[in-house]
């Protein structure tokens, strides 16, 4: 529970950046290169490569090397993963019947 809870935390941290928040939106709509995203903001590659390191290790971004490119696109399972919490702590007592079924 405490390893969930820590991942958890990375997650809304990261979120907690408008730019990576943006990115993550972005993505949303599918797969993008590194070099397609730096069209979106001002900032340095190294100053990117950063975020999108924060959103890695957060389990929010996976990530494929193509050729010279790395595509990024979101990962699903920690989307779904965010959903559940929310909803838990939406609605506390759903949590608490599937905490007992367990």
């Amino acid at each position: 529970m405490a390893r969930e809870n820590n991942k958890i935390c990375r997650v809304f941290k990261a979120l907690a950046e408008p730019k990576r928040y943006r990115i993550v939106t972005m993505l949303a709509n599918g797969k993008m290169s590194a070099s397609e995203i730096l069209k979106h903001f001002n900032v340095t590659q190294p100053t990117l490569s950063h975020d999108m390191r924060l959103l890695i290790d957060a389990e929010l971004v996976n990530n494929q090397r193509i050729g010279k490119s790395v595509m990024y696109e979101l990962n699903p399972e920690m989307l779904q993963n965010m959903i559940d919490v929310l909803t838990a702590i939406q609605h506390p007592e759903t949590a608490d019947s599937a905490d007992e079924a367990e």
